[in-house]
C-alpha cells in the first residue's frame, strides 16, 4: 500500500494514488499537514495519474497552515533518493501500477 504522505527532512513527499489527484485534495491534504505540524516544500507524485511525462513532479510551499499556490512549479530535477523511493514503493505496488493512467507497456519497462 502506498503511503500517501512522508516526511523527509523538511519536504513533504505526497504521492498520487489511482483514486486520490492530491492537487484536487488540497483542503484535506491542508489538515493532514497542519495536523503533522509541518512546513515546507510539498513535492507530488503524480505518477499514478500523469504517468511517466514531465509534469509527473510538482512543487508547492506549504506554510501558516496553508499553500501557497503561487509558488506551484513543475519540478524536471528531483533529489534522486526521493526519485529512486518513490520508483521503488511503486514498482512493489502492483494494484497502484494496474489502477494508475500507465498502459500495460510503460508498466513493464518501469519496472524492468
Amino acid at each position: 500500500m502506498i503511503k500517501k504522505i512522508r516526511i523527509i527532512g523538511d519536504i513533504a513527499v505526497v504521492t498520487a494514488t489511482p483514486d486520490f489527484h492530491p492537487l484536487r485534495q488540497l483542503k484535506q491534504l491542508t489538515v493532514e499537514l497542519d495536523n503533522l505540524k509541518f512546513e515546507g516544500m510539498v513535492l507530488f507524485d503524480l505518477l499514478a495519474v500523469n504517468g511517466l511525462a514531465e509534469n509527473r513532479f510538482a512543487s508547492m510551499k506549504f506554510s501558516e497552515r496553508k499553500f501557497d499556490r503561487s509558488s506551484f512549479a513543475l519540478e524536471s530535477e528531483v533529489n534522486a533518493n526521493i526519485k529512486d523511493e518513490q520508483d521503488t514503493m511503486a514498482k512493489q505496488d502492483q494494484t497502484f501500477l494496474l489502477g494508475s493512467v500507465l498502459s500495460s507497456e510503460e508498466v513493464e519497462k518501469f519496472t524492468h
